[in-house]
């Protein structure tokens, strides 16, 4: 696609993104925390899938009709009504497929939806692979996204049933209790789609759907991340709920956590900074070289943004959402400030770099929210900032070597200095691995 086309596509992807969260509406979290507490949760789960169906109906009709007036061409009109049934079918936007994906959450089944996810990508690989032979365009690209994700769709129905006697109904079991304790996350939730998404819609609003091509190349190399904090969070949710007035227990997996989510995130970042422009050449081609600055800054930005995703579910467990609330109003006004300030002279660079600073400003708020409700974060001592310091010089002398060579280096010094700084205590070795349920292995990465 060229770069144009590939702007055009992450526009309306933008929008789209943001509206899906309105269908959101916050229901997923309520319904895991609930189901992590009770055997019988269907009704529960059927009521959340039905309040969000007449969201999703509502919604496009809408939307439809502000288009109309807006007057939207022809082409806008088809591809985005065609993004809008991703919705439902994909684990993208992360609706209908996270509700269904609950009860497997809830009894560490994981690998049934991750498989699922797997395949929908596998699909839509086979599909973009072949685009140049049938001489595919947009509208081929924006079908193949959606329809890759229907046998995933439908196996995962297939596999509540079998694994959970689970069958969909349209019922509203417990609506205006799901709808209180849900309000403060739906404008969370919204206002995050806002965060992740509104940049784009901004970029091409003050620049050019080019400019929006290239900086949607830099969110699709850091997009994959984003299921990291999700799967970890998946892992110890239920544990927390259930653990939740013993502070021992809930303050050592809280450590845990934060040491792992910086530990990926930081590693993500700095490898792929100092070799930014060859990755990103290597990845898609020269001409969306310039992709490599925002990238960067998109990578930055989540070193913040991992610490904060599990900060917001930590407090969800605790029945906390109206700071969830309040997180995320504070970053979307941050970051849509520093968006019209920077992007004029920036462009896509200066969206990067607003992702970074508004990271930062969430990850200073929520910081200060743990300390006032008293969670300990012993994990941040001298021996932490020490290894940190360490890597990061040890992998900027290394990238002046041949990438693949950088990278395997790379790979091995992290690996030997998590040993050799003891980053991970023996204790946390042993609560990892008893988390998924592998207490055997433990013994093998003890000091």
């Amino acid at each position: 696609m060229s770069v144009h086309d590939f702007g055009r596509f992450g526009y309306l992807v933008a929008i789209v993104g943001i509206l899906s969260k309105v269908i959101d509406f916050g229901l997923g979290p309520i319904v895991f925390r609930e189901s992590s507490k009770e055997e019988d949760s269907n009704r529960l789960l059927n009521s959340a899938i039905s309040i969000r169906l007449i969201l999703f109906l509502s919604v496009l009709f809408i939307y439809n009709l502000v288009i109309y007036f807006l007057g939207f061409s022809s082409s806008e009109f088809i591809l985005s009504n065609i993004l809008f049934l991703s919705i439902i079918l994909s684990t993208r936007m992360a609706n209908f497929r996270e509700l269904l994906a609950t009860p497997f959450k809830v009894h560490l089944k994981m690998h049934y939806p991750m498989t699922l996810t797997i395949l929908d990508s596998l699909l839509f690989l086979i599909l973009v692979a072949i685009m140049p032979l049938v001489k595919g365009g947009i509208y081929y690209f924006v079908l193949s996204y959606v329809f890759s994700t229907l046998p995933g769709f439908i196996f995962q129905f297939i596999f509540l049933e079998k694994n959970f006697n689970f069958k969909p109904k349209i019922i509203f079991y417990k609506t205006g209790w799901l709808l209180k304790e849900a309000a403060p996350l739906a404008g969370f939730v919204l206002l995050t789609i806002v965060y992740q998404q509104f940049d784009i819609v901004l970029l091409t609003s003050f620049k050019d759907e080019y400019s929006a091509g290239i900086y949607s190349v830099a969110t699709r190399l850091t997009m994959p991340l984003n299921i990291i904090p999700g799967i970890v969070v998946t892992t110890v949710f239920p544990y927390l709920v259930k653990n939740l007035r013993d502070r021992l227990k809930t303050d050592a997996i809280n450590s845990l956590v934060y040491k792992s989510l910086f530990l990926i995130s930081f590693i993500f970042a700095i490898v792929f900074s100092f070799r930014s422009e060859t990755i990103v050449t290597l990845l898609f081609g020269s001409k969306f070289r310039a992709a490599s600055l925002p990238a960067s800054m998109i990578f930055w930005s989540l070193v913040f943004m991992f610490f904060n995703y599990f900060t917001l579910d930590l407090l969800t467990a605790h029945s906390r959402q109206i700071l969830n609330l309040l997180y995320s109003l504070l970053l979307v006004i941050a970051n849509t400030i520093l968006n019209v300030l920077l992007i004029p002279q920036y462009s896509y660079a200066g969206v990067g770099f607003a992702k970074v600073i508004a990271g930062f400003f969430g990850f200073i708020f929520l910081f200060w929210v743990l300390c006032r409700y008293g969670f300990r974060l012993p994990f941040i001592n001298s021996r932490f900032v020490l290894w940190t310091f360490s890597i990061s010089i040890a992998v900027f002398l290394l990238s002046f070597l041949p990438l693949i060579i950088y990278l395997i280096l790379s790979a091995l010094v992290i690996a030997v200095s998590l040993k050799l700084f003891v980053y991970f205590e023996n204790d946390e070795w042993d609560l990892f691995f008893r988390l998924i349920n592998r207490e055997k292995w433990s013994r093998h990465f003890r000091t």
